[in-house]
């Protein structure tokens, strides 16, 4: 099938251009031997869990994906066809290096996807680099150019600088959203992030129908091996590694201006930590700390914590990056079991470690604030437990509500408990250690919980835990 185009007349911000627009939108059938798909997403510049493989498999089911961790000039993109750039935060930009390599790849063939906002001033630049900039609003509905309805709310228009753009979807007055350019043997697609799919949990594939097949058609420039390797370049790539004895500090160039601030912090937490948990970390976890390039999130893999750079604030306030670094490092403590409560216990050290920095009183606020949600929905704490299961078998809690009584009543519980053990939470850790050493549980549950508490403060705790709404058994514990 052969692209049929016509001059449109496009009224962006005072001004009209001349842009080409194709008259239906590719088809698998469109692309003469399309070939497998080898794609590239973007890390390095903005983290977020969707783009972690996310847009891959809402959108080339039947590719291969991988994600770049690293200096984006550095990836090897010798058997990669598609690179996907979803986002760049603005405290970082990309380096002439990476538009350098990202020009070479387009131009022997490989396909590119800019996406962004009105707003992103690093994608912006970016964009820009190539004639195109994110600029203006949008007004419903949005168009395909066989008229097919796109889906996007709040859409950026687009306003194209240079000759060579095909529009491809554009909203009510004709304002471009998404457009095309062939640039030597590879072409690039620059459109409105609202367009594509952001769900963490890649629920949200909208326009799949426009994207699957537009993507194919894009990378269809360049040939990939699909018998050869299509590796992410991840975490144990990253360029720079600062071994600080306890642990190694890894991170790309982009964040290295953060690095020396995150060090110093992390240094700081580690000892106050330790002590809340009673114990060191097992060997080998936690030894790797590594930063990642948002403020709205992190992970712990047991040996690696990775670390949003800007969460809460920081460097600017220290408050909520003292909460967050805990919070993932007990994930890598408490290991090889985790715990009942693995979410509100790591956040609750968190707070106590605010505590004993200097934040008592923000520190404490998290803590009331926990335990007010709970009690909200169970104020004697004696009706449901962890998971929102009514004692008296009344309907079971969901959604907010079920949250706030896993969270709030596992605060409620450690903060009762520290008023006669002020110690707890560093009795109960160390005794998690000794009880369970190298055994094989079946699981680590409430019942293997109240036992290791009860071991603890040398008293038997199954009656208090009964008493308020848990159904947990001595017998049923293998400790």
């Amino acid at each position: 099938m052969k692209f049929v185009k016509q001059l449109v007349p496009i009224l962006l911000l005072g001004q009209t251009l001349f842009v080409t627009t194709s008259s239906a939108y590719p088809k698998d059938s469109d692309v003469e031997k399309p070939g497998i798909v080898h794609a590239v997403t973007d890390l390095s510049h903005s983290f977020s869990f969707y783009a972690d493989n996310r847009f891959h498999s809402q959108y080339l089911k039947d590719g291969k994906g991988a994600t770049n961790w690293c200096n984006l000039y550095n990836y090897d993109f010798s058997n990669a066809n598609l690179l996907v750039l979803l986002g760049c935060d603005d405290r970082v930009s990309y380096l002439p290096k990476d538009i350098k390599a990202i020009k070479k790849f387009v131009s022997s063939g490989g396909g590119v996807v800019i996406l962004g906002s009105e707003g992103t001033k690093s994608q912006n630049e970016l964009a820009e680099a190539f004639g195109v900039s994110f600029k203006g609003k949008t007004e419903q509905p949005l168009t395909y150019v066989d008229d097919s309805k796109v889906i996007g709310n709040n859409a950026s228009a687009l306003e194209i600088n240079k000759k060579g753009w095909d529009v491809l979807v554009k909203d009510k007055n004709g304002a471009a959203v998404l457009a095309k350019k062939q640039f030597g043997k590879g072409q690039m697609l620059i459109g409105s992030r609202s367009i594509a799919g952001s769900h963490p949990n890649a629920s949200d594939s909208i326009n799949a129908k426009m994207w699957s097949p537009l993507l194919k058609q894009v990378a269809s420039g360049k040939v990939v091996d699909p018998s050869k390797p299509h590796n992410s370049r991840g975490i144990g790539s990253l360029e720079n590694k600062d071994d600080n004895e306890t642990f190694v500090l890894s991170y790309n160039e982009y964040l290295k201006p953060f690095a020396a601030d995150m060090l110093d912090i992390s240094n700081r937490c580690m000892p106050f930590i330790e002590k809340r948990m009673g114990v060191p970390l097992s060997k080998g976890m936690g030894s790797e700390i590594t930063l990642l390039a948002t403020d709205g999130g992190g992970f712990s893999s047991g040996n690696v914590i990775a670390l949003a750079v800007w969460w809460g604030g920081f460097p600017e306030k220290e408050d909520g990056m003292i909460e967050f670094i805990t919070h993932e490092s007990v994930h890598s403590w408490v290991l090889p079991y985790p715990e009942v409560w693995n979410e509100p216990i790591a956040t609750y050290v968190g707070n106590l470690v605010m505590v004993d920095m200097g934040h008592e009183e923000e520190g404490m606020r998290r803590i009331n604030a926990q335990v007010a949600a709970g009690l909200k929905h169970d104020p004697k704490m004696d009706k449901y437990d962890l998971s929102g299961n009514a004692i008296d078998g009344s309907a079971k809690l969901t959604g907010g509500a079920a949250r706030d009584i896993h969270w709030g009543k596992t605060y409620w519980i450690f903060e009762e408990l520290r008023k006669d053990y002020p110690d707890i939470v560093s009795r109960y850790f160390k005794t998690k250690r000794e009880m369970v050493g190298n055994k094989k549980l079946k699981s680590y549950d409430m019942n293997n919980t109240v036992a290791v508490l009860s071991e603890a403060v040398g008293k038997d705790l199954f009656p208090w835990f009964k008493e308020h709404g848990f159904d947990v058994s001595k017998a049923k514990a293998e400790l």
